[in-house]
């Protein structure tokens, strides 16, 4: 289902796209343009082939915000259906335990859900779109603060990296990137995770799930943050000009970003290579599992993590925060960083093939199709037909692939009926 929805978004959002009103000045779109910008909106990914903002007309404009809406409200229910199926599929303990988390234990408990998730994404945009159209009106007329206050919240929220407002241009206030980069975390954090926060209020004990996205997070955000400022403050195309603080704010910016949403106020091609390879890290990995955010998973790379922690101590068990993980989950996350490296390199090395570009404009291409963020270091625009249709599929894959191979993989799970010999084989 989750698969037939994006197929059918994308089909749909490529129609329309397709009409002469969607194009500013008229004149109907080339239909790959048409079909990798509405895969890109519907996934939440940002990267363009045309400039939205003189591109596309103001129609042309409502698709995409509607494909990301759309998609991104899509994402986080499909999500957060699968999730809480596969972690039905554990034990009995979680199963009651996911009961008393989610309130899910019943159709009834389900629809509750559902309609929870959709509030949560509604005030989050709204408000938002609040924060940005007070700020934007100051210079220019109240429909057109409102209308780049709502797209870019629904942007910046779902993760998606869409913009019309020349960002990369100009450097917006500290309230504008400030309430970007807010949104940003809230689409990375699943609905889920909230609700485990409510409760916290409450004095109940937080679940290991949230207190590993927490802390992962705030890790990848300050290291991201720090590298970013160490190797951009003195480059006179990104953030030298800056005053420091500002470059504190721009570093901070571009380390969420990073993570999925694809924003951003400098020319990224200007970054130096540590930064790049620093961002490529930070998009690979994205938000939290049953967010709008892409990429492996904050939950995967923190499972992995204490894997090899665990394993570095002389630990059997794998243990997180002082809690025993089932060794399925560990399995699954493996699998998971498994088959997207391999992805990742299957579609860098096709572009290789195809484009004339750097290896590292490549691969940095194709890590932030494949975890949806939009980061762009100038190829995009130029794809021939073939990379474009492979950075297309990177997107989608990139998109429903993560969370639909961890469903599979839970359906798979059941006990063998045999038992194979063991035997040593020479690792390291």
């Amino acid at each position: 289902m989750l698969l037939g929805f994006f197929i059918l978004l994308i089909g749909v959002g490529t129609v329309l796209l397709l009409l002469p009103g969607a194009r500013a000045g008229g004149g109907r779109a080339p239909f790959l343009d048409a079909l990798f910008t509405a895969t890109s909106a519907a996934t939440g990914t940002g990267l363009i082939v045309q400039d939205t903002a003189t591109y596309w007309s103001f129609t042309g404009q409502k698709v995409i915000l509607g494909l990301l809406q759309v998609g991104g409200l899509g994402v986080l229910i499909g999500s957060t259906m699968l999730l809480l199926l596969i972690a039905r599929k554990v034990s009995t303990e979680e199963r009651f335990l996911l009961k008393e988390f989610t309130g899910v234990g019943s159709p009834r408990g389900m629809v509750l859900l559902i309609l929870g998730v959709a509030l949560y994404a509604f005030l989050a945009q709204l408000a938002g779109s609040y924060l940005l159209a007070s700020r934007l009106a100051a210079t220019m007329p109240q429909d057109q603060a409102w209308w780049l206050g709502i797209f870019h919240a629904s942007s910046a929220f779902n993760n998606a990296g869409f913009e019309t407002m020349g960002l990369g241009n100009y450097l917006p206030d500290t309230w504008v990137q400030l309430t970007l980069a807010g949104l940003s975390l809230l689409g990375a954090l699943s609905f889920i995770i909230i609700i485990d926060l409510i409760r916290g209020l409450f004095l109940r004990p937080l679940a290991l799930d949230t207190k590993l996205v927490f802390v992962t997070t705030a890790l990848l955000l300050a290291g991201g943050m720090v590298a970013i400022l160490a190797t951009e403050a003195n480059n006179p195309q990104t953030l030298g000009p800056l005053p420091f603080p500002q470059k504190i704010l721009s570093a901070f910016f571009h380390s969420t970003t990073a993570r999925t949403t694809g924003l951003t106020t400098a020319n990224v091609g200007a970054f130096a290579n540590p930064t790049l390879l620093v961002i490529i890290a930070l998009m690979f990995i994205g938000g939290s599992s049953g967010s709008t955010a892409g990429g492996i998973k904050v939950n995967t790379f923190a499972l992995l993590g204490a894997a090899v922690w665990s394993f570095v101590r002389g630990r059997r068990q794998v243990t997180a925060l002082g809690t025993d993980v089932h060794e399925e989950q560990v399995l699954r996350a493996l699998a998971i960083a498994f088959l997207s490296v391999v992805l990742v390199f299957g579609i860098t090395l096709a572009l290789s093939f195809t484009e004339k570009a750097t290896l590292l404009a490549q691969l940095f291409e194709t890590v932030s199709a494949f975890s949806t963020t939009g980061f762009s270091m100038g190829l995009t625009p130029s794809l021939s037909q073939t990379g474009k249709l492979l950075i297309t599929f990177a997107m989608f894959v990139g998109r429903v692939g993560p969370v639909t191979i961890a469903f599979a993989l839970s359906l798979r799970g059941r006990p063998s009926r045999y038992v194979y010999a063991e035997e040593a084989i020479n690792v390291g």
